[in-house]
């Protein structure tokens, strides 16, 4: 193991890059991150809500963070990434890094994140392409799906932990059409996460 590998295993830090440049624009100011993990780090000026603090020794997204960087990302809020005990309008933008397509009604999650944000804030999304990664194979969720989704949540209920949302970018880009999110700026591959798009709405 080199000396800059010893570095970044054990300050969770990938020294040789800089976070994506949109990541960096539309995060400033004081924010929220959801699901924060410590071998992603894109160092903003967040602080990191998480449902779990992922303690417990077969957490899997624990395993992750200890083999990749070493140690575990504090987790400032346990909460549901939809259900953020914060008032409204009181952050200045809300990032997530491969989270909204765990949320089985993604119209709740950032409905919510839109909810603390204040005006002119920035939602900022980090999401997997479909075709860059093992959801290659399924089919893209439809827009009536994620209506009906929406319709019948139930915030009380436990949901699988799985990936129960697949985009590509233009498909989610007609999925905030469909649900009046206001996206302002778009990458269809993301630097540093070329498995990735993203995605960035205004409040």
């Amino acid at each position: 193991m080199t000396i800059m590998n010893f570095i970044r295993k054990k300050l969770g830090l990938n020294l040789k890059y800089a976070p994506p440049k949109f990541v960096t624009q539309y995060c400033k100011g004081k924010g929220i991150e959801i699901g924060g993990a410590a071998h992603q780090d894109f160092k903003l000026n967040a602080i990191n809500i998480d449902v779990s603090d992922h303690s417990s020794e077969n957490d899997i997204y624990a395993k992750e963070q200890i083999k990749l960087a070493g140690f575990i990302k504090k987790v400032d809020i346990i909460a549901a990434g939809d259900n953020i005990p914060l008032e409204d309008n009181s952050t200045d933008f809300v990032f997530s890094s491969h989270v909204i397509e765990h949320f089985y009604d993604p119209v709740s999650a950032i409905n919510e994140w839109l909810r603390i944000v204040k005006p002119n804030g920035y939602i900022v999304m980090i999401v997997p392409h479909k075709e860059r990664t093992f959801d290659a194979p399924k089919p893209c969720t439809k827009i009536e799906e994620f209506k009906t989704r929406h319709n019948n949540y139930d915030k009380n209920k436990e949901y699988a932990d799985d990936h129960h949302s697949i985009w590509t970018t233009e498909t989610f880009l007609d999925f905030a059409k469909n649900f009046n999110y206001n996206v302002v700026y778009y990458i269809d591959k993301v630097y540093r996460l070329e498995n990735s798009f993203g995605i960035v709405i205004k409040k």
